[in-house]
């Protein structure tokens, strides 16, 4: 049955985490045999109500939005046929053969993934990853140093789609100006009102994931934004220059290491925060883009 969980060799989670789990959230927890991998070893799949528990650790709600992430991204799987993500996951479950699937786009990191429409196509780039280490200091890696480093992946990849209007703008299409989505939130604090926030926070949130798929940096900036939002809250973070700045350590222990800091667990982790981070890298990738761009 496709939902047994499988009782995998070391050797074969290696293998597996390293080609297709490409994530170094999935990637770790797997590694860690924190997250239990089902369907077969050459068609991984996980259930959605693992990755919600294992998200939501330590009191926070961001394990709802990666089991949304989930659902959206990841609801095929490779069929008879093979070769393709052609068939969709039985119901509960979600793939883990992240190269090739909806999840990935040109212009990423090359970290973990080689050809973003080639399954399998995972594996460890110790050239990218000193790229983005290049960007930190002391250490840390800030929040603008990685919006830096996304724009740059944009610029290196001719296949990137970048649309032409600035983040604001995009933000702001469909469902009225930027101002008035903050605006309550902002509100919601001051009168700590938790209804408004969480009503607020959701219109923000529909607007960026909407946006994944559409703009290669939004895409991008999502990704780092669930990092810094699983990462900043935690005991090793730093805020540098007013901004929050993760341990390079835990960064590389996660890419490169599949291992999952210690204590990660025990601290508070949520959706919103990561709208904030997303929001926020998507503004710095955006300004530094149109730089770069504009030699």
């Amino acid at each position: 049955m496709l939902s047994d969980l499988l009782r995998l060799d070391p050797q074969a989670v290696t293998q597996m985490v390293e080609t297709k789990v490409t994530c170094p959230f999935l990637g770790s927890a797997v590694s860690q045999g924190r997250l239990g991998v089902r369907g077969a070893a050459d068609n991984p799949l996980a259930a959605v109500e693992d990755v919600r528990r294992l998200g939501n650790n330590g009191g926070g709600d961001l394990g709802d939005l990666l089991a949304l992430f989930a659902v959206g991204n990841h609801s095929r799987m490779c069929g008879a046929r093979g070769g393709a993500l052609d068939e969709p996951v039985p119901a509960g479950l979600f793939s883990l053969e992240l190269p090739g699937s909806q999840g990935s786009h040109p212009g990423h990191s090359g970290i973990l993934e080689g050809d973003p429409r080639r399954l399998g196509s995972g594996r460890l780039s110790a050239e990218d990853f000193a790229r983005l280490v290049g960007f930190a200091a002391n250490g840390f890696l800030k929040r603008s140093d990685v919006g830096r480093f996304i724009a740059e992946n944009l610029t290196r990849d001719p296949a990137s789609k970048v649309t032409g209007h600035g983040v604001a703008e995009l933000l702001a299409h469909d469902l009225g100006s930027f101002v008035e989505t903050i605006a309550p939130a902002l509100i919601a604090r001051l009168t700590d009102s938790a209804e408004h926030a969480a009503t607020a926070h959701a219109v923000l949130e529909q607007k960026l994931t909407k946006l994944l798929g559409e703009d290669n940096l939004v895409g991008s900036a999502g990704e780092f934004g669930l990092l810094f939002a699983f990462l900043a809250p935690g005991r090793d973070s730093q805020r540098i220059d007013g901004e929050p700045a993760l341990a390079v350590a835990n960064v590389e222990g996660m890419f490169v290491h599949k291992r999952l800091p210690d204590g990660w667990d025990t601290w508070k982790k949520s959706r919103a925060d990561w709208a904030v981070h997303t929001t926020w890298l998507m503004l710095g990738a955006d300004k530094e883009y149109r730089r770069l761009t504009a030699r």
